[in-house]
């Protein structure tokens, strides 16, 4: 658990130079940092627990298994196009991760210092953040991570952040929990990120009305509203010239980024439809943009579904999001427990910032952020933690989005 938790601390810095050590280990690992050299001291512990007969049943898990398959594909796909080896590396060290967070995550406790690491480490970041967005005279993000996939992370930490709140048993606890969810969205408007903006919508209002209906829906976008108006971002500027179309804003580069967005999709739809079943090959995409697009430069996909369908055919993309379905199947499970239950809190916020990174993944290639794979990973974890440890759930309706006082039973209401 420990060196779990380091990972989580330490993940907001890990493009620092200071955390680099080299553009690869073994020839099989690339872009090696303290992050996977911390993974891979997991993986050895945790295979040296499975060799003494501790193998932990998550590995039956749905998630587990489309994961694998997934992973199979990957190495297929590699296979079947020539990109070789190093093509499916990536996917290699999330391989290398599951075992390590299944057997370090096994209790409600486990859970919980997970979390805790979750927010706080992408709360206290935010000094630093604005420190380099001073620096480079930019968006918030840059000399930390860029800020488009920084803003997604970001929107995975913001419902837990809201949960832990909830679920504070003090007023200063309760306070500060609030305190960390109000930096959190700062620091998401302050990346002027379009997607993380989309993504905080659909998720929070969807989240607000949960909790707290069309009340809910119109506070969190009154706030929403005021943070755009005091805070030094561009973001609704940049936002509403991407609705009007408008070609001149003074968020720089606007025009043609909506450009080679475009571009980058209908480039994507020919790949596909050159090479549905095996795809062009994995880390392709950006080596064969320029063709497909017509655009100077050569660029990724921008789009995280398109991008694995277009490098790895219409099968993966399919078992992707099967393996997300599955993801959500499991947090809705836990989730059931209701507001007694801490457990059922965690699920339920994972659930919604899961939803919002997915809505940011639509304008990002964001199929390697650990984040994520950490969310895959845990669900597995806290479903087996809830099964485990008999926790008391309250029957909820069926609809997961369906807010909890229209689903309350009759004598609750009362």
């Amino acid at each position: 658990m420990p060196l779990l938790l380091l990972m989580i601390v330490i993940m907001p810095y890990e493009n620092s130079p200071y955390l680099f050590f080299g553009s690869s280990f073994l020839g099989i690992f690339q872009d090696f940092t303290v992050i996977k050299l911390l993974g891979l001291a997991g993986f050895a512990w945790a295979m040296l627990r499975m060799a003494g007969g501790d193998i932990p049943s998550g590995l039956r898990s749905p998630q587990a298994r489309f994961f694998l398959l997934f992973f199979l594909g990957v190495v297929v796909s590699s296979l079947f196009s020539g990109s070789g080896f190093l093509a499916f590396s990536r996917y290699l060290a999330f391989l290398v991760f599951l075992p390590f967070v299944l057997m370090a995550v096994r209790t409600e406790r486990d859970v919980k210092r997970v979390i805790y690491a979750l927010v706080l480490s992408y709360t206290l970041v935010f000094p630093y953040a604005v420190r380099q967005m001073i620096r480079f005279d930019a968006r918030l993000g840059t000399g930390l991570y860029e800020s488009n996939y920084f803003a997604a992370l970001l929107l995975v930490v913001i419902p837990l952040a809201l949960v832990l709140a909830r679920q504070a048993s003090t007023r200063k606890q309760k306070f500060g929990w609030i305190l960390a969810a109000m930096v959190l969205v700062m620091s998401l408007l302050l990346t002027s990120s379009r997607g993380g903006l989309l993504g905080l919508l659909v998720a929070g209002m969807l989240f607000a009305y949960r909790r707290r209906g069309m009340i809910g829906v119109f506070a969190l976008l009154g706030a929403i509203v005021i943070g755009l108006t005091v805070l030094p971002t561009d973001l609704g500027e940049r936002a509403l010239a991407t609705v009007q179309g408008a070609a001149v804003t003074s968020s720089g580069g606007l025009e043609a980024s909506n450009r080679a967005h475009t571009a980058l999709f209908w480039a994507g739809l020919q790949m596909i439809n050159d090479s549905p079943l095996t795809g062009v090959g994995p880390q392709n995409f950006k080596e064969l943009s320029q063709r497909y697009s017509g655009l100077d430069q050569a660029y990724i996909g921008h789009n995280t579904y398109l991008e694995i369908a277009a490098e790895m055919g219409l099968p993966l993309i399919c078992i992707f999001l099967m393996m997300i379905a599955s993801v959500f199947g499991a947090l809705k499970r836990v989730s059931r427990g209701g507001d007694r239950d801490d457990l059922a809190g965690w699920a339920e916020g994972l659930r919604y910032g899961l939803l919002g990174f997915l809505v940011a993944g639509a304008f990002i290639s964001a199929q390697y952020e650990k984040l994520f794979w950490i969310v895959v990973f845990l669900s597995i974890a806290m479903e087996r933690v809830a099964r485990t440890e008999s926790v008391a759930r309250v029957p909820q309706s069926e609809d997961p989005f369906e807010p909890a006082w229209r689903a309350a039973p009759a004598s609750e209401a009362s």
